[in-house]
């Protein structure tokens, strides 16, 4: 599994959002920061860079530990969200980057 700890980290280094899920079993989610919201038919994850919408019936948490955490139930739907702002920080670091590599140039 060190390809996919490899293969599932930006530039930055953080992990990206991982999960799989099992046909009217759940699912299995890694690199989760936060529960936002939770009903037997929608949960919200957040992670590092998004967050995830996991619709469905039945839903219930069964584990969550040290960012790893198990849904039961039967999973409809899985939506990301992008949180814009570390996005449009990002961008802003980069575009600092950009402009402080061309001063220095000159």
């Amino acid at each position: 599994m060190r390809l996919y700890d490899e293969i599932f980290k930006d530039t930055d280094g953080v992990a990206f959002a991982r999960c799989s899920i099992i046909p009217r079993g759940g699912g299995y989610f890694e690199n989760v920061k936060a529960v936002e919201e939770f009903s037997d038919e929608r949960i919200s994850l957040c992670f590092p860079h998004d967050r995830l919408v996991v619709e469905g019936e039945n839903l219930s948490i069964k584990k969550y530990c040290d960012g790893d955490l198990q849904i039961a139930g039967n999973i409809f739907s899985l939506s990301v969200e992008t949180d814009q702002r570390a996005e449009n920080g990002k961008d802003e670091q980069n575009r600092a980057r950009s402009s402080n590599a061309r001063s220095q140039k000159r």
